[in-house]
């Protein structure tokens, strides 16, 4: 059994987190697979847009196996290789200028919510439940601390991060953890149904303008506007481009090549 699994259909990707026995909790091997289909992602030229979803209903993720955790600490491993066998790439500061979706239904906790965090649309089920418990464990959250500040505002992560505390999908849509909520049987169709639109559309104008937007934070409006104008020279001088303006005179839907 695959622990992830990756596909495309029509510039959308989908990738699917398949540990439905624990809840798809991460252990070292579901860190593994899950980086190999985000690396996949990144990388296939064919996809313009991803999904990441679960094969459970219950659980997006529960988060790290602490199981598994346990039984690695045991081993008393260098900071480095712990670091490495329990991480996500797609929590990096800027993964990739492709845009990411995640639909999340059930529990969405530590790892899950950390990764869920590092995409850049979120549609959750009404049975959604997002948590980040880590210093009850002793552990302090730092990925997943960055983003939800970005995301949320400081009060509102504050709350999240601070008190460990189950939070439901009605809280995270009125924080701004969460784009939409749907009905559970929903969640992933609506999901598709944004990425679908999200792919019809210029795939390098919508890198250009994700990696304005991911830079708004570093960046003052004066380096955003530098580097805004040197992107857009770029999408402007492409085919895309080009077969945009001539679809819009010709009245017809454009052809998309990434190019």
């Amino acid at each position: 059994m695959s622990l992830v699994t990756y596909s495309c259909e029509n510039h959308v990707a989908t990738i699917a987190i398949n540990r439905p026995d624990a809840m798809n909790a991460f252990n070292p091997e579901l860190y593994v697979a899950f980086n190999e289909a985000t690396a996949q992602f990144k990388q296939d030229d064919d996809a313009w847009v991803a999904v990441i979803t679960s094969t459970s209903e219950k659980s997006f993720s529960v988060g790290v196996d602490i199981k598994a955790l346990n039984e690695v600490m045991a081993t008393n491993p260098d900071m480095a290789t712990l670091e490495h066998m329990f991480s996500i790439d797609l929590e990096g500061e800027y993964f990739c200028d492709k845009p990411i979706l995640v639909a999340i239904r059930g529990y969405c906790v530590g790892e899950g919510l950390s990764l869920a965090l590092g995409a850049d649309i979120r549609v959750a089920g009404k049975s959604a439940s997002f948590c980040l418990p880590e210093a009850k464990i002793g552990v302090p959250t730092v990925n997943a601390a960055i983003h939800a500040t970005r995301l949320m505002g400081k009060a509102n992560a504050m709350e999240l991060l601070l008190t460990g505390e189950q939070k439901d999908a009605s809280w995270a849509e009125k924080k701004g953890l969460v784009n939409i909520v749907v009905d559970d049987k929903d969640v992933e169709k609506v999901t598709l149904e944004w990425a679908h639109k999200i792919a019809a559309l210029s795939p390098l104008a919508n890198r250009a303008t994700k990696r304005i937007i991911g830079k708004t934070d570093a960046m003052s409006f004066e380096e955003l506007s530098a580097l805004g104008a040197t992107l857009r020279k770029s999408v402007l001088a492409s085919n895309d481009a080009k077969e945009g303006r001539q679809a819009f005179i010709e009245k017809r839907q454009p052809n998309f090549t990434a190019s």
